[in-house]
């Protein structure tokens, strides 16, 4: 109901109970002849009674009225009832004016799309006393900051709003031009209507719209254009839920209301656009000051660390100009923290890494050196580093990258200076005065040296880096001194128990280190730091040939095995073994056969045929055979505890010293 009609109404009610009130007191004060007298029609129509108040009027002069006289009341009844439904048509014109001009008001000042769009359908629902009203716009070119290309293979038209609809299935519907009502509008350029739209056979329907349609019970349907200019932009239609004929006055009425929302419509675009261009410029004018201010920073920091490079400052230092700059703590971790190690190890490539650790937001830079990865920077924090952050850390991992090349350098120089003179200590052709010498040089006091250590690895691998790296920490620990000597690493630990050193070397390796160590305790003098040396090259050599090559131990826990270390030693193993397994050694070196290699698999397998061959991968009948010239070559009694333990033993050292022999400085021990 329009807001004029409201009071309207109200005073419509009231006349309508005073006629009914005059026509029904025959027998009272007011009878037929005084509303034939006194009121009469014109009377009435002043009163601008209600239809109910002139049918009232009409009975009562009927019931006053002889033959002759009704006929000519009727003929007046009926020109006081067109009479009162032109002027309610022209009432009812004028408030559907004074709406409009109030709704072109009220849109005006709108700037906001979605509410102006809504109160466009609200207002062309109440105007046509339609069940539901909803508004089609384009979805080409630029409306909401979308171009046409990223639209591609959507329908021309879509629902922006509805006003009345049973649920929200309407939002969102599409048509192409000429598909549905909408399509046919937005083709013609003018307004369509449909008295039934599920059953109008001139409406080119999609099953997905009419399922919408049959969702909301859609019958009579009237569409207009909303044009701006030259320009449509998109479709307004009003419904109803039965089938429904429009007159030319409603066509009208929703086409003026559309082009009053078409303006109002545009206008809310160009104001979104211009807003929107505005704040774009303003983020573009923050982004350009805040890129200026991040800029400014990083080449104040790229001069401070430059700065504290060329003064031998060291990384602390880098890292106490980072945390003052990005305002967060920082820190570096060398090459030896496995953590990181295994993040960035192996790898040339110098990107961050971004996760998280401890509930906190963690960026960690690697340190890369000519050589490989040397470290990594990190930085903890509560929230996500911003950009700034990220670009900043990476000058501090480059000066520190120079500062620990420049260490290692060094370490490395110093590292020779020692080697040098490890091997002057070490060589059997050195004399005490030339090894003094040579320890003044170096800065070691071979007088305080009280253990030794020897980290093994091949020479130039991967690993001889390790053991370089472990040699290194060790001796920095307990305070002593690293090098190379032969194939194996060096530590000469002073004032340190060789326990104690076993226990430190344990916990960095934990079993991940791929190089036997050995150590040794030494005495005081040049001849016992030598035999200490001997002594942890042999443990070492001794832990790789028994298989166990990430083992650390001490020289006397070697037990028997350091009878392997000397001649006599040797012979008397030697014959051991000549006696237990010698024919059968004797054998296998004759026919090119390792009868050994079985025999000692089977005892280690306590006798076991079946994983006998399934650990060498033989036939069973082939292990028989074997087993069968073995009794012709060590005597049928082999299998017997006592003998079967000897020959064990016998196989086990001599391939223990066979491959002591084999390996690196082996011969020489």
């Amino acid at each position: 109901m329009l807001p004029s009609e409201s009071g309207h109404v109200a005073a419509n009610n009231t006349d309508a109970a005073v006629a009914r009130s005059a026509v029904n007191d025959d027998a009272g004060q007011l009878g037929p002849s005084h509303f034939a007298t006194a009121e009469g029609w014109l009377g009435l129509l002043a009163r601008d009674p209600s239809l109910d108040d002139a049918q009232a009027y009409r009975r009562g002069l009927l019931d006053a009225a002889a033959g002759p006289e009704r006929a000519e009341i009727e003929r007046q009844a009926r020109q006081a009832q067109t009479i009162m439904e032109r002027l309610a048509e022209r009432r009812e014109h004028a408030d559907e004016l004074t709406v409009l001009n109030d709704l072109a008001r009220r849109l005006a000042s709108l700037h906001e799309p979605q509410n102006l769009l809504q109160e466009v359908a609200s207002q062309a629902r109440r105007l046509l006393h339609a069940d539901v009203a909803y508004l089609m716009l384009r979805q080409d070119g630029v409306r909401d900051g979308k171009t046409e290309s990223s639209r591609k293979g959507r329908r021309l038209l879509r629902i922006e709003v509805s006003d009345g609809s049973l649920g929200s299935i309407l939002a969102g519907t599409e048509v192409g031009l000429g598909e549905g009502l909408g399509g046919q509008v937005l083709r013609a350029g003018k307004p369509q209507w449909t008295e039934d739209y599920l059953h109008d056979p001139m409406i080119a329907h999609l099953s997905d719209v009419d399922e919408v349609a049959s969702s909301e019970h859609l019958g009579g349907i009237l569409g207009v254009p909303l044009q701006a200019g030259d320009k449509t932009l998109g479709v307004l239609l009003a419904a109803n839920r039965r089938p429904r004929r429009f007159t030319e006055r409603e066509i009208e009425l929703l086409a003026a209301l559309a082009a009053h929302a078409s303006v109002a419509i545009r206008n809310a675009q160009l104001y979104e656009q211009q807003q929107r261009s505005e704040s774009q410029l303003r983020k573009a004018v923050d982004e350009l000051k805040a890129a200026n201010a991040t800029r400014q920073r990083a080449f104040d920091l790229r001069e401070r660390l430059t700065q504290s490079v060329i003064r031998g400052g060291k990384p602390v230092d880098i890292l106490a100009e980072l945390q003052d700059t990005i305002g967060l703590p920082v820190r570096f971790e060398d090459a030896d923290n496995a953590e990181f190690a295994a993040l960035f190890a192996g790898s040339t490539s110098d990107a961050p890494f971004l996760g998280n650790a401890g509930g906190l937001h963690r960026v960690a830079v690697p340190v890369m050196l000519s050589t490989g990865y040397g470290g990594v920077v990190v930085a903890d924090s509560p929230e996500p580093l911003d950009g700034e952050a990220l670009r900043l850390l990476p000058l501090g991992a480059t000066s520190i990258a120079i500062l620990v090349a420049t260490d290692r350098s060094l370490a490395e120089m110093e590292m020779r200076t020692r080697s040098e003179f490890m091997n002057t200590l070490l060589g059997s052709q050195a004399d005490e005065d030339s090894v003094a010498r040579h320890a003044s040089a170096a800065g070691i006091d071979i007088g305080r040296v009280s253990a030794v250590v020897v980290v093994s690895a091949d020479p130039g691998s991967k690993e001889a880096d390790d053991a370089r790296r472990l040699a290194t920490r060790v001796a920095r620990h307990f305070q002593g001194w690293s090098g190379q000597h032969g194939e194996h690493m060096v530590a000469l630990l002073p004032d340190t128990d060789a326990a104690a050193a076993k226990a430190y070397v344990q916990q960095l390796t934990n079993g991940n280190f791929s190089g036997a160590v050995g150590l040794a305790s030494c005495s005081s003098g040049m001849r016992a730091l030598r035999s200490a040396h001997t002594s942890a090259v042999q443990t070492a050599t001794m832990l790789n040939a028994l298989g166990r090559p990430h083992d650390v131990a001490e020289d006397s826990e070697l037990g028997i095995y350091r009878a392997v270390f000397s001649q006599s030693g040797r012979n008397d193993i030697a014959v051991f073994v000549k006696q237990c397994v010698g024919r059968l050694l004797d054998y296998d070196t004759e026919h090119g056969r390792n009868l050994a290699a079985t025999l000692s698999t089977y005892l280690e397998l306590s006798q076991h045929h079946a994983r006998t061959c399934a650990a060498l991968h033989i036939h069973a009948n082939t292990l028989y055979n074997r087993l069968e010239r073995m009794d012709d070559l060590i005597g049928p009694d082999w299998k017997e505890p006592a003998r079967s333990l000897d020959i064990q033993l016998a196989l086990r050292l001599n391939r223990l010293i066979n491959t002591i022999a084999q390996q690196p400085g082996g011969r020489g021990v």
